[in-house]
């Protein structure tokens, strides 16, 4: 066996991603985002997001660095750097950054639309009282991201 051998991690840059995007809905045939399907799109990967993080992370001391973390950035409008924490934090978990959101760095439109709906998606998770059962979650990380 070769000593060279490597997998192939698909480039998000080719020029199938915007082809990607369109047959997954995210893109209209003119190249716009499509705003209810990045809804919908947000919506499942920030809440498959949510599950892994409540999932990896013990207490609710680590959550509340995670939420702010990602508050500070979308405060500041850094898309760039949300999706960067987003791919460090899937890193952490020891879980793969799903395709679908790899392919979204090809096209600058969607991925800012992404990122930013994204972190109010998962804030809203993560404050949202109902979903302090295994996940130990409470008003504090509300207060410490919004206050």
């Amino acid at each position: 066996m070769s000593k060279n051998l490597y997998l192939r991690v698909p480039d998000p840059f080719d020029s199938s991603t915007s082809a990607r995007l369109k047959r997954m809905g995210v893109l209209q045939p003119n190249g716009e985002v499509n705003t209810e399907t990045m809804k919908a799109f947000i919506h499942i990967f920030a809440g498959l997001f949510f599950d892994d993080l409540c999932d990896f992370y013990s207490d609710q001391e680590q959550l509340t660095v995670v939420a702010t973390a990602f508050s500070e950035l979308a405060e500041r409008k850094d898309c760039q750097n949300i999706y960067l924490l987003i791919s460090l934090q899937y890193d952490t978990v020891r879980k793969p950054l799903p395709d679908p959101i790899w392919w979204l760095a090809g096209c600058a439109p969607a991925l800012s639309q992404f990122c930013f709906g994204f972190v109010e998606r998962l804030l809203s998770l993560l404050s949202d009282p109902a979903n302090k059962g295994k996940e130990m979650i409470t008003h504090e990380i509300t207060d410490r991201c919004t206050g």
